[in-house]
């Protein structure tokens, strides 16, 4: 009889699976690298904001509006998106408007002290960032939305928001 050469079905189907599953822990490798790649450019978008705001305050004594830099400003309060071209143009939790033609007073205020920081704004399990809270008359607050949820390092977890992903700050002492 003469001996046949080639792979038998078994073989080829252990072959397959181990195939198979060396794809996948590359997929799930991949994705959570890339996500935190993502993460990592989110914040330093954050912290270029921050660095914006500090300037502005060294240059000009305070926060945009905090007290009001210019003398016929009101104080500010609410949030403020930061930053152009939005999904859907809001930010935070798909709930604060922007319009990318009339930037609004933050901004306007911060472009007197150099450019403002230009990214790609993605949703973020249901929320984009950065925005900036001007909700107390003590401090305001710079927030991001990242993919993962521990902080990055210099920035606290809100625990309002809810659900996968983390949404953080930076908080601004006025």
């Amino acid at each position: 009889m003469k001996k046949q050469s080639g792979f038998t079905v078994v073989e080829i189907l252990v072959v397959s699976a181990v195939i198979g599953i060396l794809f996948t822990i590359v997929t799930v490798a991949w994705s959570i690298t890339l996500r935190q790649g993502e993460d990592d450019t989110r914040h330093a978008e954050q912290q270029e904001w921050v660095s914006r705001f500090e300037t502005y305050r060294a240059q000009q004594g305070v926060y945009p509006n905090s007290t009001s830099a210019t003398s016929n400003a009101s104080q500010l309060t609410g949030r403020y998106c930061l930053g152009t071209d939005f999904p859907n143009n809001r930010c935070g939790n798909n709930n604060i408007p922007t319009n990318d033609a009339s930037p609004n007073r933050v901004m306007q205020e911060l472009r007197k002290v150099g450019t403002l920081p230009e990214y790609e704004h993605k949703l973020v399990r249901g929320r984009s960032g950065p925005w900036a809270d001007y909700q107390t008359p003590a401090y305001i607050r710079v927030y991001q939305a990242y993919y993962n949820t521990p902080c990055p390092s210099g920035t606290t977890r809100d625990t309002t928001y809810t659900g996968e992903g983390a949404v953080c700050y930076v908080t601004l002492s006025k």
